[in-house]
């Protein structure tokens, strides 16, 4: 999808420039036509040179043919065909600047079909019946493709305001499953938020486009969702659990990615992506899988370093939070085994933002 979108936007990129080079033809076009009309109107030399511009045109011929026009002074006829010439080509530079401004919304990931777009082709459409002077066949043509790129454009709004219902639909459903899988553990508190939080500040830093950003954020608040077939008594146990309980906790990443399996959407199979990956390791020590290096998602590593943070300076029942300090080079310590180091690297850098956020969504109760 990421490659697909790439391509998108280089092609956006492309017919952008494409539109710009195509609206400099049509401006120097409209200035050489002016110059000639002006020229026409006092220099006799200009009037062949004119005639042989818009005649080629057809546009002349038009005008001549009407018996209004007849006994009228070549330098006028001149000049109405010069500024239907220059009217049909500004027409065309208002075309090319929506365009240009739907391929603009290409190149940055935008999305390039709106009604705002849709109307202003229609309404152009209908200016195109000028070209029925150059000839009738080719400007009803003209009008027709402009009609049916507005509809074509509407419905392809109409298409993207359906796929953003069904991101809203999709991001609740996100948000309600965190919800029970934080409230089936009550000592987790605003873990969940603070490691979406943290996450997105990682992804941003580690350069994700705003689209990629949003989706880790979201897609991170599910990490846990395989807690949801731990038994409650290994979750809530006030104590340091046994092996046989930590192999038993071991196993919510490999339940996560069942439980999401048959998920369908970017942001959720995202969630299965990170919830299978972010206890896995760069040494290959970690779990559900021993992934190790490039095998493991950089969304799964990003989430990785989030959550084992926020774990270290949280309380939970058998055991006091640690001290940021402390936390703080615990994960450096890990950069290259159980971390990534770019995204260590990264943590580095942005560490006042994700110290931060630790105090604006502390647990209530908890000493900072």
């Amino acid at each position: 999808m990421d490659k697909i979108r790439k391509r998108i936007q280089r092609m956006g990129k492309i017919l952008r420039i494409l539109c710009k080079v195509a609206k400099i033809i049509m401006i120097v076009s409209c200035c050489v036509a002016a110059a000639f009309m002006i020229g026409a109107l006092f220099h006799e030399s200009f009037i062949d040179y004119s005639k042989r511009l818009f005649y080629d045109e057809g546009i002349l011929d038009v005008i001549s043919s009407l018996n209004i026009f007849q006994d009228m002074n070549i330098r006028y006829l001149i000049l109405i065909s010069g500024g239907i010439h220059i009217l049909v080509r500004l027409i065309t530079i208002f075309y090319l600047n929506v365009f240009e401004k739907m391929f603009l919304y290409m190149a940055e990931g935008g999305q390039p079909f709106t009604t705002e777009i849709a109307k202003k082709i229609r309404y152009l459409s209908f200016a195109m019946i000028l070209f029925v002077f150059y000839n009738p066949l080719i400007g009803i043509s003209f009008v027709f493709l402009g009609l049916l790129f507005s509809y074509l454009f509407e419905y392809g709004a109409y298409l993207q305001n359906k796929a953003d219902e069904t991101n809203r639909i999709q991001e609740e459903m996100i948000i309600s499953f965190a919800e029970i899988t934080e409230n089936k553990s009550e000592q987790t508190g605003q873990h969940v938020r603070r490691v979406a939080e943290y996450s997105k500040l990682l992804a941003k830093e580690m350069g994700f486009s705003e689209e990629e950003v949003e989706k880790v954020r979201l897609a991170s608040t599910m990490h846990d969702i395989g807690k949801l077939l731990i038994p409650a008594e290994i979750l809530e146990k006030p104590a340091r659990l046994t092996d046989e309980e930590f192999a038993e906790i071991k196993k919510h990443s490999g339940y996560g990615g069942k439980l999401l399996k048959s998920v369908e959407g970017d942001v959720m199979i995202l969630a299965r992506t990170i919830a299978l990956d972010h206890h896995e390791r760069i040494d290959g020590n970690g779990y559900p899988d021993g992934k190790t290096g490039e095998k493991i998602s950089r969304e799964g590593k990003i989430v990785a370093v989030a959550d084992v943070y926020d774990a270290l300076t949280s309380k939970r029942s058998y055991k006091d939070a640690w001290e940021e300090d402390r936390a703080y080079e615990e994960i450096v310590k890990g950069s290259g085994t159980q971390f990534d180091s770019e995204v260590v690297e990264a943590f580095q850098r942005i560490y006042p933002q994700i110290n931060e956020v630790r105090k604006r969504f502390a647990d209530e109760g908890s000493s900072l």
